[in-house]
């Protein structure tokens, strides 16, 4: 790859999915779908310092939100208790499972904030990596002063995705033996602003009559 085609890819990359969901800065960078968001880690970890709380306490409440729907779903007989066991083992060691299986409204209780103030911080936090990566490439050479400005420009004009960048998650996909959850609710979803600012309790009934494993 050329130094002026990476160049283009980076701004290119910075200007659309760096604005929509704190994209990455290098054309490579790259998932099926376009350029990937952040990790749940990285995104937590920003998220608790906008928040003003700690990293693990940040983390708990996620972790607990996302188990706690489980748990309603085993209750309502949607699924088995095995199943909810084994889904439950994954959101404890898969921070991004526990992410997108999580709840905007439950995760505030959790931490004893409003959802409002849920997405601030977590609004904040996308705004900020979306600088650092502007930093980053601008400290590495790819990109120019002027085109830095220019990417910082726009990520001002932006308006980021809170908590969520779409609904919560589907369980069906993490039933299905998949870690995609067939939702947008990931950290690095693009699909548009947070759906979730207010409650998202509406869809969990629709997301969790399906949730079914393959082959049991």
């Amino acid at each position: 790859m050329t130094r002026l085609s990476k160049r283009i890819g980076i701004i290119s990359a910075l200007a659309l999915t760096g604005l929509m969901a704190v994209g990455v800065t290098t054309a490579s960078a790259k998932g099926p779908r376009g350029p990937k968001g952040p990790s749940a880690s990285v995104l937590v970890t920003e998220a608790a310092t906008q928040l003003k709380v700690t990293r693990a306490d940040l983390k708990a409440a996620i972790v607990k939100s996302a188990e706690d729907r489980v748990d309603a779903a085993v209750e309502d007989e949607d699924i088995t208790s095995d199943e909810g066991d084994d889904l439950k083992a994954e959101i404890e060691d898969n921070l991004n499972t526990a992410y997108a299986v999580s709840q905007t409204r439950t995760v505030a209780s959790n931490l004893k904030i409003t959802t409002a103030q849920l997405n601030t911080g977590f609004r904040a936090a996308r705004k900020s990596l979306a600088v650092k990566a502007v930093d980053k490439a601008l400290a590495a050479g790819d990109i120019t002063d002027q085109e830095a400005t220019d990417a910082k420009a726009a990520i001002d004009k932006k308006t980021f995705p809170g908590y969520k960048s779409g609904g919560v998650a589907s369980l069906t996909g993490y039933a299905d033996g998949g870690r995609c959850g067939g939702g947008r609710g990931g950290p690095g979803s693009s699909s548009g602003d947070d759906s979730s600012s207010a409650d998202d309790s509406s869809s969990t009934t629709t997301t969790t009559a399906s949730f079914r494993p393959r082959g049991r």
